[in-house]
């Protein structure tokens, strides 16, 4: 608006100045000069205008919240326990591409009657911190189809509570060797992230959590923990990319860093969690773990969704720790 009103303002001026040159009283302006103006000021109201509505036609509203409507895909997993689905989606306008993705569904009441493989039509809303499915419909417009076992199922050597987690190495935000075997005595929590993730309540959400879980797990168990965020993109997020990513934190790099590596590397360490993840149309598709592996090597818990708060996360850490102390005396 304030860009609109320049414009009328210098239009008005210019109008003026060829007045005064005629020997003109301004108010005594030639009806040829006010119908002019009168154009000139409808071509920028109808420009503003445009873009206005061009802006709001991406889902931009004055809220702060992005609504997308008529969104088609079809629904390759359920998980009323997550309140979420995966779904293989088209292409969102103006936000992602074509992809496939586990959405958070607001109220989870709309799930029921659905099934895997359900062609649907969809509404996803964005914030500056969460992201939901807040309408599923179903689409008739395609038939339904059933989806992969190998995409939808985790992973089969997944790795389950008590058993030891295999050393691996990867390069640090400064390309340094990094191993998990460096950690041990230490309660070790890694979650699964990348840089360019859109959705505010996945990797956005992980590391903002991992910032907080940082400063509490300082003051509860100093010296006594790591925090590794590992990339799923590692074509896109070298050494030096995630170096500038990590500098949106407040972190102590002494107990928190970030690991990429080969994408045969980050496979595997995804496998021993059951991340399902795939690179699609320059993104990446993917859900999302967090686990907590104990000083002695053993996983404790895995954490498969953005449910989890930094408070539940560091009462683990500190019962890991106090189990090794038991261990120990004995």
């Amino acid at each position: 608006m304030k860009r609109t009103m320049i414009c009328l303002k210098r239009v008005w001026e210019i109008v003026a100045a060829d007045v005064r040159r005629r020997k003109h009283a301004p108010f005594a302006m030639p009806a040829r000069y006010l119908g002019g103006v009168l154009v000139a000021a409808s071509l920028v109201l109808a420009i503003a205008s445009f873009g206005w509505n061009r802006s709001s036609s991406t889902g931009h509203a004055e809220n702060g919240r992005r609504v997308f409507k008529g969104i088609h895909g079809r629904i390759e997993e359920i998980n009323l326990l997550e309140n979420s689905v995966r779904i293989a989606h088209e292409e969102v306008p103006g936000y992602m591409p074509a992809m496939t993705m586990s959405l958070t569904v607001k109220p989870v009441a709309l799930l029921k009657g659905f099934s895997t493989g359900d062609a649907v039509s969809f509404q996803l809303v964005v914030t500056k911190d969460d992201s939901w499915i807040g309408a599923l419909d179903r689409w008739t417009g395609a038939t339904a189809a059933k989806p992969n076992p190998a995409e939808t199922s985790e992973a089969s050597e997944a790795l389950q509570a008590g058993e030891t987690v295999p050393d691996f190495q990867l390069l640090d935000q400064n390309a340094q060797p990094i191993r998990l075997s460096q950690f041990r005595g230490k309660a070790v929590l890694i979650t699964f992230i990348y840089t360019r993730c859109p959705l505010p309540n996945y990797c956005p959400l992980m590391s903002k959590n991992f910032e907080a879980l940082q400063a509490r797990l300082e003051k509860e168990a100093p010296g006594r923990f790591e925090l590794l965020s590992i990339s799923i993109d590692p074509a896109f997020d070298r050494p030096g990319i995630l170096r500038q990513y990590a500098s949106r934190f407040e972190r102590d790099a002494s107990t928190w860093s970030f690991a990429t590596g080969t994408t045969e590397q980050i496979g595997q360490v995804a496998e021993m969690f059951g991340l399902f993840f795939k690179a699609e149309n320059g993104l990446i598709a993917h859900d999302l773990r967090t686990a907590l592996i104990g000083p002695d090597g053993k996983l404790v818990h895995v954490w498969k969704s953005n449910m989890w708060t930094p408070y539940e996360v560091s009462r683990f850490v500190r019962e890991s720790l106090q189990d090794e102390k038991g261990l120990a005396r004995k």
